[in-house]
């Protein structure tokens, strides 16, 4: 008989911690989905945003997650869809990604458009760490930032599951400085993994002082952003990709919050661009998916080959069992983690 429900994280409410709930809720029907068994989900931001209210579109009740690895255990799609997915027999490994959510199960029956086959070289537990992470970092670095030899980049929160993956692949270019803000107690893991000079967040803007860049990474809006669009050079480039630091609380944000953070951060002015020379722009990898999977697509294999080429190795922070979901999202919410942080989804 067909198996109807699964072990999954879900909210019936917006608010705090205690609005997280591990319950057994329906799986979708196998038709025109895939089956996996899921090994670990990556835990992100954006569960602390859908859990606040600050995500429009999800509607309750809904499961959390937007990233996870596993086993394919059973299809219910044609043969060319299996083709894409290279899947010679049904124990493929693969990643699967949905910014909309409903991952954090210990099976999910998903769209084979949002999963990606998982090469043998690397296995579930370090491949959770590395679809949003470094195709964010991808994207922001290489295709929007347009990152050259000889730049200087500022990653905000460089100790963080991006700003990790981001050191790292922005090591890949010829003699790029790297500068990187952060909590202080996280400069020294930063600096192994590749920071040249570290910032203390608190204090950063002071320390920045005159210093110039080519290329800045932001997850923060309100009065940094503004600030940040300073110290670009001429010709510079402002990659927004977050909010974060208006997740001040564990509970559900004010009204008055979110729009002091939307005041601050204001209008960006088409002749101070102009004047200057610079550029901003935002990144949500759920939407590119959506436009151009073989973009993604390409992008996700350049980052499997300097994976293999042993150029990048993804930081978890941490592994908790589902039962632990508060637990794990709160290090999030605490910016207590250096890397990824992940949920094992069976529990022994």
């Amino acid at each position: 008989m067909e198996e109807k429900k699964s072990r999954s994280v879900i909210i019936k409410k917006f608010g705090g911690y205690d609005a997280l709930l591990v319950e057994n809720v329906d799986l979708p029907k196998l038709e025109g989905n895939i089956e996996i068994e899921v090994d670990y989900g990556g835990v992100n931001f954006a569960d602390l945003y859908v859990r606040q209210g600050l995500v429009s579109h999800m509607k309750l009740p809904s499961v959390l997650g937007i990233e996870c690895t596993g086993t394919v255990t059973a299809v219910g799609v044609n043969e060319t869809e299996l083709k894409r997915l290279k899947m010679s027999r049904l124990d493929k490994k693969v990643i699967c990604y949905n910014y909309q959510g409903g991952l954090y199960r210990e099976k999910v029956r998903v769209n084979p458009s949002h999963c990606f086959p998982l090469p043998e070289f690397i296995d579930t537990k370090e491949g959770a760490a590395i679809f949003v992470n470094y195709l964010t970092a991808y994207f922001t670095l290489f295709e929007q930032g347009n990152l050259r030899k000889n730049e200087k980049v500022l990653i905000l929160s460089c100790a963080g599951g991006v700003g990790c993956a981001a050191t790292q692949l922005a090591k890949t270019v010829e003699n790029v400085q790297i500068f990187g803000t952060g909590s202080a107690e996280k400069e020294e893991e930063a600096k192994k993994n590749g920071v040249d000079v570290f910032y203390v967040r608190e204090t950063y803007q002071q320390s920045i002082g005159e210093q110039k860049f080519d290329l800045i990474i932001t997850n923060e809006a309100g009065t940094s952003f503004t600030f940040l669009q300073k110290t670009l050079n001429p010709l510079g480039r402002l990659i927004i990709i977050g909010g974060n630091n208006i997740i001040q609380t564990e509970n559900k944000l004010s009204g008055f919050t979110l729009l002091k953070a939307w005041f601050t951060t204001k209008s960006i002015s088409p002749e101070s661009l102009i004047f200057h020379n610079r550029t901003i722009a935002g990144f949500h990898l759920g939407t590119l998916l959506e436009e151009n999977v073989e973009k993604v697509e390409n992008a996700l294999n350049y980052i499997f080959d300097l994976y293999k080429d042993g150029k990048i190795k993804p930081v978890i922070h941490s592994t908790w069992p589902m039962s632990k979901i508060v637990d794990a999202t709160k290090i999030l919410g605490s910016r207590k983690n250096i890397g990824k942080v992940l949920i094992q989804m069976k529990e022994s």
